[in-house]
């Protein structure tokens, strides 16, 4: 398989003009199921198939990505990604959205990934009650203008799971890229409604992050199942059912269908996966091949949405 497999395109970020993939590789590793030789070979394995950009942040353990990195001979033109306002604490996860926080946050992630610049630096996890500290005066927002005048910050961007704060952001024009998670999936196309229009018109780069909806639609309504990161209702896991036996009337799995969607729409310019394995980075990358050639998503996506705000 692995031999079929297309390369994975280029793409530009909208008005930012950073240079990215069709496909990034998240680095959460937070449920600990890839080892570190494992990742390693992984990270490898998505640089030989054309894979440009790896998404991380302080709360995503940046320094053991690095030292993964460091380890797999990673290309010249790699996009490193990270976030901004989402901490690991020591009681835990922490937000500050603070211009001084933003600051030092700053300065901390160009040392751990050891960079001269951030090429592109994401709010993470905001969510509306945090707007007026954010893009008041002397927020953060006019912090990161600070710190890209003086060449340290390149692209501000998002990366949330609350649609309304994503809404808001692209509608505002203020954010070079609008990324967020489960607004566009086979269960919710709440993005294709309130965030893409706006993005487009201000010709925002848009990433979509966990296209499989956190969790469901890579695993299939099995026990413990998720839907963006929590228990799956019972109204969730039969839909899903039903919509994993349309994928499979057509001759596809339920997981190749969810990422195929999201690679064919045309509003979209990156789709971050986690794979934990080389075969699901495989089956992954031969989605990009279903994307243009399948033309029936609207046979396989739920003809109910379901809300599905993580935050």
């Amino acid at each position: 398989m692995a031999s079929d497999l297309p390369q994975v395109p280029p793409v530009t970020l909208g008005r930012s003009g950073v240079r990215s993939t069709k496909l990034a590789l998240g680095s959460a590793n937070w449920i600990g199921r890839v080892g570190d030789d494992a990742y390693v070979e992984l990270l490898r394995e998505a640089f030989r198939l054309g894979i440009r950009h790896v998404d991380t942040a302080p709360s995503y353990a940046q320094g053991w990505l690095v030292e993964r990195l460091k380890e797999s001979e990673p290309p010249d033109d790699l996009l490193i990604v990270t976030k901004i306002g989402r901490y690991m604490g020591d009681d835990g996860i922490e937000y500050d959205f603070g211009p001084d926080r933003a600051v030092r946050s700053v300065h901390e992630s160009l040392e751990e990934l050891g960079l001269e610049r951030l090429p592109v630096l994401k709010v993470h996890d905001a969510r509306p009650d945090h707007w007026d500290e954010i893009m008041g005066p002397n927020g953060m927002l006019a912090a990161l203008r600070r710190l890209q005048a003086e060449g340290l910050v390149g692209a501000i961007g998002t990366a949330v799971g609350n649609a309304d704060f994503a809404a808001m952001a692209a509608e505002s024009g203020e954010f070079d890229i609008i990324g967020s998670y489960h607004h566009y999936t086979l269960l919710n196309q709440d993005a294709a409604r309130r965030i893409h229009p706006h993005a487009r018109r201000h010709n925002l780069g848009v990433i979509n992050i966990s296209p499989f909806g956190g969790n469901i639609l890579g695993t299939g309504a099995v026990q413990g199942a998720r839907y963006s990161y929590r228990e799956a209702a019972p109204e969730v896991l039969n839909e899903v059912r039903d919509m994993e036996a349309r994928a499979q009337a057509h001759g596809l799995t339920l997981q190749t269908a969810a990422l195929a969607y999201s690679l064919a729409c045309p509003d979209i310019d990156v789709n971050v996966i986690g794979p934990t394995t080389i075969g699901e980075l495989h089956a992954d990358v031969a989605a990009l091949t279903v994307a243009e050639e399948f033309s029936n998503f609207r046979d396989i996506v739920s003809p109910v949405e379901f809300p599905n705000d993580w935050f």
